[in-house]
């Protein structure tokens, strides 16, 4: 029997307890979105669990796959972008080199190679594309930001402040604007760095304006171990944490992993917080036990003879994972579900013989969500596949194999959103 009438009438109900402002919706899976505006902040919730059936898929539509012993193509990818023309930038990290593919997957041309000279890398902080003109590489080992004109040449580089690193730290906006992913406030207590925000570059390089995220105190439980001065911390891999992404209109969101909980703070208009109340993912006992014994192994190669101390690990998994937004301005929420075995052949021996062996993984799952907060459904990601691009219903993904090889992959998402 359908439930879409009852759905539709529970939308009726809310909207009408909303006020004027109170909207609602119904994705293909049945789940409420229900958006209130008559507040300061606009709120966009949905509650449920996606049926299993109801779960998107990802079909494969080109993949860029190096055989094992393959040299001819990339011997590792660090990072993925893709430009207007769907053309695919691809960071080695083996020779330090860029490779450009076609929409379809042909190889267009290598660029660069290692070293400090003009349109040489030594690394890759993070690869912004500048709308069709080309791409810009943050070189952190060379402190500069490197230009490539969209036909793969080198064109010019800005100096930049060298002394930090950090991944995928080169962001840009549909204005063309520049920023890098930098420390912009004083560390507080107990901190080493202030709070990651964004430096926005001056053409030539040097730094202007800085800004943060929303500042959202997330709890998370750590562990400690101290030794001759020397300390360590580390927490559960499934303990709440704090998320923040830019959006390519030019503002920032920032998540509460614990309570999915999303602020959007759009430019010129009310601030949109985005929530979810999907049910509890536990985690499995033995799961626990493998983490339990991971967090001790670690304590001890600081302070040996450490105790467990500190709190229980969670019996939940925290709702969120991830926050990314797509090049169409989508937001993905990577979630929280159950952990699967990983085949024994695929499980890695850890070069200390005392280490436990990782032997659970949680797939990749993603729930999609308009700019404006309406609910557009859950895909399954293939498994080992990183997320790395999405426009409208296309995908691009970074996937390994068993043997760890990566290949660059297009997918659709089936069925797609409406």
């Amino acid at each position: 029997m359908s439930l879409r009438p009852a759905l539709m009438a529970a939308v009726v109900l809310l909207a009408a307890c909303g006020g004027d402002g109170a909207k609602g919706s119904v994705d293909p899976a049945g789940l409420v979105t229900v958006i209130d505006s008559t507040a300061d902040t606009v709120s966009a919730s949905t509650a449920g669990d996606v049926p299993v059936a109801a779960v998107r898929t990802l079909v494969q539509e080109m993949a860029i796959a190096p055989g094992l012993d393959d040299t001819t193509l990339f011997t590792d990818v660090r990072e993925l972008k893709v430009d207007g023309q769907g053309r695919m930038w691809v960071y080695d990290p083996g020779p330090k080199q860029i490779l450009l593919f076609g929409s379809t997957g042909s190889l267009l041309k290598r660029i660069g190679r290692s070293g400090a000279g003009p349109g040489e890398f030594a690394s890759d902080g993070g690869m912004a594309v500048l709308g069709d003109s080309g791409l810009a590489i943050w070189d952190s080992q060379n402190a500069r930001i490197t230009f490539i004109d969209s036909s793969g040449s080198y064109t010019h580089s800005w100096p930049t402040p060298g002394g930090f690193n950090t991944f995928a730290g080169l962001i840009t906006d549909r204005t063309g604007a520049l920023f890098m992913k930098r420390p912009v406030t004083p560390p507080r207590e107990g901190e080493i760095l202030g709070r990651m925000g964004l430096v926005r570059l001056k053409d030539g390089g040097a730094f202007a304006d800085s800004s943060a995220a929303p500042d959202l105190i997330v709890p998370r439980e750590s562990y400690v171990a101290s030794s001759k001065g020397n300390t360590s911390s580390t927490s559960s891999n499934y303990a709440p944490q704090y998320y923040w992404a830019w959006h390519p209109q030019g503002y920032f969101l920032a998540a509460d992993g614990g309570k999915y909980e999303i602020i959007v703070a759009r430019n010129n208009a009310k601030p949109l917080v985005i929530r979810r109340s999907p049910g509890p993912v536990p985690v499995a006992e033995e799961e626990r036990d493998i983490e339990k014994a991971g967090i001790t192994h670690n304590m001890r190669n600081v302070e040996p003879g450490w105790s467990w101390r500190g709190p229980a690990l969670p019996s939940n998994k925290a709702p969120m994972m991830g926050l990314s937004v797509a090049r169409d301005g989508r937001i993905w929420v990577k979630v929280a579900v159950a952990s699967e075995e990983i085949p024994e052949a695929e499980r890695s021996t850890p070069d200390d013989s005392l280490a436990p062996v990782t032997k659970h993984r949680t797939p990749s799952v993603y729930e999609v969500f308009e700019p404006t907060g309406r609910f557009l459904g859950r895909v399954a990601f293939p498994p080992r596949a990183r997320f790395a691009e999405a426009e409208g219903d296309l995908v691009w993904a970074i996937v390994r194999d068993a043997d760890d090889v990566p290949a660059v992959v297009r997918f659709k998402v089936g069925p797609g959103f409406k």
